[in-house]
């Protein structure tokens, strides 16, 4: 998430699901039922020692919740889905619950099936989950602290260095950097974000001007993938995060259930968790619209806070390796696009020199 003064900070992302409602006619009386009769799906055993989506077992789970993404969208308690694993470990289909409770006060957990063609359900209730600090003066530049367009009073975060053909790039969001989509390319990028200026929404010191970002589609029939943005720097800069504490590897992770993870960022600084959700489909609302994402990350609890919108997240070890490019987050948990399209897209490599 992006910290703005002049719009709201906190950027709404209503995130795909199911009617609680409609959910036990759906599932029963149409697509779960037969489908389950034709076609169920055995539940296999994931082998915890790979867990991303080159296991057959997370395709398997994944193709179930890609088969009813649609249907368990069209409730509006439900945020998102995504595949996870059970309390005891099984592999499931994860159903994200803006509330724990239906308009209507009955218990929305209850609504949702048990299982989705043989396989089990798990329901996180998240929260409402909004596109998303170190927010002092840095030079050279390093990666974890607070950056802007010099057009907005607002501030994200700067997730890492990174460098194609020699030159060195600031890496964010869109969102951050671009002004979702509104942005020229060349327009001055600020550190801090003016938001973090003194007074508040004062011009603070040019860093960057604007080289290249992924536009935005604001549609709901339309797949977005990446929310990322470069600037390329006017002043100098250092590859490793604020106060030296890590330096992100140049080699990077695909994500995997379970898999322990950190970031730094402008509003929480060093925070830890661990991927609870991959193959994510959100709905995300921005302030020019709402944008569908698919192929997400998640980290349940606030592993980002509004302002670390941009921030890189890495392996909790010494490697560092980067993993995903956070942008979105709420109360019960926080989302981030995999790197390793962000970093295709740029054709960039994250720099890992001193």
């Amino acid at each position: 998430m992006k910290k703005s003064f002049l719009r709201s900070p906190w950027l709404l992302v209503t995130v795909m699901v199911m009617v609680a409602a409609l959910s036990a006619t759906l599932w029963i009386g149409c697509g779960e039922k037969q489908e389950s009769a034709l076609n169920p799906v055995e539940q296999v055993q994931p082998s915890f020692t790979k867990m991303s989506l080159d296991d057959p077992a997370v395709q398997t789970v994944t193709a179930v919740q890609n088969r009813h993404t649609a249907s368990l969208m069209s409730d509006p308690n439900v945020v998102g889905t995504g595949t996870g694993l059970t309390p005891d470990g099984k592999l499931a289909v994860l159903v994200l619950l803006k509330n724990s409770t239906t308009s209507k006060g009955r218990s929305a957990l209850l609504a949702i099936p048990n299982e989705i063609n043989g396989v089990p359900t798990r329901t996180i209730v998240v929260g409402e989950v909004r596109a998303m600090g170190n927010t002092g003066t840095y030079r050279p530049v390093p990666g974890g602290v607070s950056v802007g367009n010099d057009k907005e009073c607002a501030s994200g975060t700067i997730g890492c260095i990174v460098t194609k053909g020699g030159v060195r790039y600031a890496l964010s969001n869109n969102h951050v950097l671009a002004r979702e989509n509104a942005a020229a390319l060349g327009e001055r990028i600020d550190q801090p974000g003016r938001y973090d200026g003194k007074p508040k929404c004062s011009q603070t010191g040019q860093i960057a001007t604007l080289s290249q970002f992924k536009s935005i589609v604001f549609s709901t029939s339309a797949n977005n993938e990446i929310d990322a943005a470069i600037a390329q720097f006017t002043t100098s800069s250092l590859c490793s995060m604020l106060g030296g504490t890590y330096t992100p590897s140049s080699t990077t992770v695909a994500p995997s259930l379970g898999l322990a993870v950190k970031k730094t960022g402008r509003t929480s600084g060093l925070t830890r968790g661990s991927i609870s959700g991959i193959n994510v489909t959100l709905n995300v609302g921005y302030s020019a619209g709402t944008a569908r994402f698919v192929n997400q990350i998640m980290v349940n609890g606030n592993f980002i806070r509004s302002g670390d919108s941009g921030s890189l997240m890495v392996t909790d070890n010494a490697s560092a390796n980067p993993v995903g490019l956070c942008f979105a987050g709420g109360g019960g948990a926080s989302f981030a696009n995999p790197i390793g399209p962000v970093l295709s897209f740029f054709n960039a490599t994250v720099c890992n020199t001193p």
